[in-house]
């Protein structure tokens, strides 16, 4: 990940972690999870000379998304898990913890439907459906960085009491248990963490060290 700049910004009643990524000779920038403050997501842009060609989502909770229909532009192109693609154009049960909640926005441009390398623009990542927080949550790695949005926190994982299923959940985590190496992990909220300290310290994890 040396060719990009990654910049955190904490937004929204609930401070979800939204991302920029930017290559350092681009202007063009992903922001993954823009969830609210459009101003404070705008700022941090503006001061990295960057302008957001990308948006990835996570997954659709209200959280993560309330800034999309702003941040978009014209030239913008929305990526989301086919089966998250929902919470785009329909509000969902957290819709009533916000005064306002723009949705509907228009449909993705890109909707993932498999695990596997996509190319977007000019930008390459590795795309690991993770259900189980929700039906569509997916982890975006890039190179020894995985953005996993609600599905793994530092010490704990999402919930899964709002359209999630445990035993996605518990497949999940056995999937990220296994993964060979070791990688950064930028959650969805809270501070960051490495694959390897939350396989150690994580009781989530500890049916799978046996």
């Amino acid at each position: 990940m040396s060719d990009y700049i990654i910049k955190t910004v904490e937004v929204g009643q609930l401070h979800t972690n939204c991302y920029i990524l930017k290559k350092k000779n681009d202007r063009n920038a992903i922001v993954i999870d823009p969830g609210g403050d459009l101003t404070v997501i705008k700022d941090a842009l503006f001061r990295l000379n960057a302008t957001c060609s990308v948006i990835l989502l996570t997954h659709g909770h209200f959280d993560h998304i309330l800034a999309l229909g702003d941040l978009k532009t014209a030239r913008t192109v929305v990526c989301i898990h086919k089966d998250d693609a929902h919470y785009l154009i329909e509000r969902d049960v957290f819709s009533t913890m916000v005064p306002f909640d723009p949705r509907p926005f228009d449909n993705a441009d890109i909707l993932f439907d498999k695990e596997g390398i996509y190319k977007v623009q000019d930008f390459e990542f590795y795309v690991m459906p993770t259900p189980g927080h929700t039906k569509g949550s997916v982890c975006y790695i890039f190179g020894d960085i995985i953005f996993c949005g609600d599905t793994l926190f530092k010490g704990g994982v999402g919930t899964t009491a709002f359209d999630g299923n445990d035993e996605d959940m518990d497949n999940t985590l056995r999937m990220l248990y296994n993964l060979p190496g070791d990688y950064a992990v930028y959650p969805g909220h809270e501070g960051k963490t490495t694959l390897s300290d939350e396989r150690e310290h994580n009781p989530c994890f500890a049916k799978f060290r046996r």
